[in-house]
């Protein structure tokens, strides 16, 4: 069975004010958080998902682009082009590129979740579902097309068309914390400062 990675970096930032997943943590560009818990857990493909304007400033990665056709129509129409674009594949490992906590064992624990009765396996913390830290299968791709062709863009309403495993979390746990404006991440900076 084939299992992609896939980190999604193709968002405008439009709250943080410039590209936040080249922004640095712990020595790294937030998106290598990303892609070194797909690396390590031997996921292949490992593929970026982002845009023309966006790609030259990515360090040489050894993966495979998906550049997305129409720029920042958010992540459901950037799901859609990489099941599209990958027919081979079963599964495909999907985190968002401003997640400085994403980890491997997050990512080997969820993939133990894979099953033939399922199109998504999604983290859920009490009633927050986490669409962008999730797994999603080649069967989802008919549901996709029909919802990016009506110009939906909500991942919820993907969710619910879909026989989803949802993967209960701690609400505290660290994982999912994500990036959205320059005070998350002046907040995310100081707790790992203080915490060396």
């Amino acid at each position: 069975m084939k299992v992609a990675g896939v980190v999604l970096a193709g968002g405008q930032s439009s709250r943080y004010g410039q590209p936040k997943m080249f922004e640095t943590f712990a020595g790294l560009p937030l998106y290598k958080h990303s892609l070194n818990a797909l690396q390590e857990n031997q996921l292949n493909p490992l593929v970026i998902a982002t845009n023309a304007s966006l790609q030259p400033r990515f360090a040489s990665e050894n993966v495979q682009w998906i550049i997305e056709q129409q720029p920042h129509q958010g992540p459901l129409f950037a799901l859609h082009q990489i099941l599209a674009s990958f027919p081979d594949i079963e599964w495909f490992f999907v985190v968002a590129s401003d997640m400085p906590y994403m980890n491997a064992a997050f990512i080997e624990e969820l993939l133990g979740y894979i099953n033939d009765s399922y199109d998504a396996i999604v983290p859920k913390q009490n009633l927050h579902y986490q669409p962008l830290a999730a797994l999603y299968r080649h069967t989802a791709l008919p549901m996709a097309k029909q919802l990016t062709e009506q110009s939906k863009r909500s991942m919820k309403v993907l969710l619910d068309q879909l026989r989803v495993c949802y993967v209960p979390f701690k609400e505290n746990c660290p994982t999912f914390i994500n990036i959205n404006a320059q005070h998350d991440w002046l907040q995310t900076v100081t707790k790992e400062s203080n915490n060396e």
